[in-house]
């Protein structure tokens, strides 16, 4: 269950089963109760939280699991159980790391599809409009 050794170089892709394990290997410190990040999503900090959440997923190896590309295997029941574990912890620790108004109006069951409806009720991009805002602050605050 996640111990398996990359392939000495053989060219049979085994290397790619090996880091797909990997990204399912939980730690012993991994709980369902856990937060990612000290402050939790609310109406106005998406982008802020999303960046935290992604370097914290990052750092236990399980982005993939939000951005897709740590899919669930189809044909071995261990690494799909395996796979379903880790799945139902990133959720817990994204459930976890969302205020709770928030959390009360989700119903996703797996970790893409809740990162994608959480991007699509808050990821409306106001980047041109938020980096105005930014650096007129920045004025005020120089100019003070």
């Amino acid at each position: 269950m996640g111990d398996k050794k990359p392939a000495e170089s053989t060219g049979t892709g085994d290397s790619k089963s090996y880091l797909i394990l990997e990204n399912m290997n939980l730690q012993g410190g991994d709980h369902p109760g856990m937060s990612l990040v000290s402050i939790p999503l609310d109406e106005n900090n998406y982008f802020s939280w999303v960046r935290s959440v992604k370097f914290a997923l990052g750092t236990k190896q399980k982005l993939g699991f939000i951005d897709g590309s740590c899919q669930k295997p189809t044909d071995d029941q261990i690494e799909i159980e395996q796979w379903q574990r880790t799945d139902c912890m990133v959720v817990s620790w994204i459930l976890n790391s969302i205020s709770k108004d928030i959390v009360e109006a989700l119903y996703t069951t797996f970790a893409r599809s809740l990162w994608l409806e959480l991007e699509s009720r808050f990821g409306e991009s106001n980047d041109p409009l938020i980096y105005q805002i930014q650096r007129e602050i920045t004025f005020m605050t120089e100019g003070s």
